[in-house]
């Protein structure tokens, strides 16, 4: 048994409770709607926003329901953000299935993401005000928006910084798993500081992680493993984690011809072929891979200061999963 398996059957019962409460909470009267709801809703996915919910609250010594919801409530605002996702890239499939675009069309979509969004706010909408929960996930949603509007930006930018590019994935990918964390210790215990600011960086960090193989993945996994169209990336003229790296190695001649096969008219065949020569050569999948692997460790080593629980070893062991998964 793998160790992310282990880490599901470890909490399955929280899991268990936590798939109620999306299907509780996205239910509609209206046929329609919940057909396209439950389309993305119960499209498959690890879960792993809602397993960092429940691990960093059990490892800071709470087992109450109120887990189930946040853990709900951040799955819902990452769904969201992968249906809106999915209308800006034009993506045919996620998850291995159709997306709603796909399916129903960009106005449908963009209006399920609307709705799911609604469901979070009437979820928190009985958490008194000073609830941390609700500074955390205002704050999350915002910084999430923000990286998007930078993202879409910068998209074409050839010059674009690693230390930009980390910047604007610490914000679309690493805030909501980073919050994932935090609301999770402040389930625990809220006045101590000290674990909520380990599970904090905790999250950071393996959000990084997270994205800089996701990234990867992109150019090294078929479609049918990957769960959506491979090379999406690519021909989207989109800088990401591996690609800067190549650029930042390769000679001119081959900087020159990366810039143009990032552009969308070239052949796709032929920008594909260049890029995996390129990736090949320069050994650009081991260094992503090393990469992601320093972001795990740093992420593993800030849980130090917590008890060594069953939580707190799922939480290290899912730090590497993070790293070694193959979609």
């Amino acid at each position: 048994m793998s160790n992310f398996n282990q880490i599901v059957e470890l909490i399955a019962d929280d899991l268990g409770a936590v798939e109620a409460k999306l299907t509780e909470h996205t239910a509609s009267e209206y046929t329609f709607v919940d057909m396209a709801v439950q389309h993305v809703v119960e499209g498959g996915g690890k879960r792993l926003r809602p397993i960092l919910v429940v691990l960093s609250a059990k490892v800071c010594g709470y087992e109450g329901s109120d887990a189930h919801t946040l853990a709900a409530v951040v799955e819902l605002i990452h769904v969201a953000s992968l249906v809106h996702d999915d209308v800006l890239d034009e993506a045919a499939i996620r998850r291995g299935r159709e997306t709603l675009q796909t399916k129903w069309g960009n106005k449908v979509a963009v209006l399920v993401g609307d709705y799911l969004h609604a469901r979070v706010l009437s979820m928190l909408v009985s958490r008194r005000a000073d609830d941390p929960a609700m500074a955390i996930l205002a704050d999350t949603t915002q910084a999430m928006c923000e990286g998007e509007v930078i993202h879409a930006y910068k998209s074409g930018d050839f010059d674009i910084s690693e230390a930009e590019y980390l910047k604007i994935i610490s914000f679309k990918t690493g805030k909501l798993i980073a919050a994932s964390c935090t609301l999770g210790a402040h389930l625990g215990n809220p006045s101590e500081t000290q674990q909520i600011e380990a599970l904090t960086t905790y999250g950071q960090q393996i959000g990084t992680a997270f994205q800089i193989v996701d990234d990867l993945l992109d150019f090294t996994e078929d479609s049918d493993k990957l769960g959506k169209d491979a090379f999406g990336d690519l021909r989207e003229g989109k800088l990401t984690f591996p690609i800067i790296y190549a650029r930042s190695v390769c000679n001119n001649d081959e900087k020159h011809k990366l810039e143009k096969v990032l552009h969308p008219d070239t052949d796709e065949t032929e920008a594909i072929d260049f890029v995996k020569s390129l990736f090949r050569r320069y050994g650009v999948e081991p260094h992503c891979l090393k990469a992601a692997q320093s972001y795990a460790d740093r992420a593993k080593a800030a849980l130090e200061v917590l008890p060594e629980t069953p939580a707190r070893i799922a939480l290290e062991q899912l730090a590497d999963y993070v790293v070694s998964r193959e979609s």
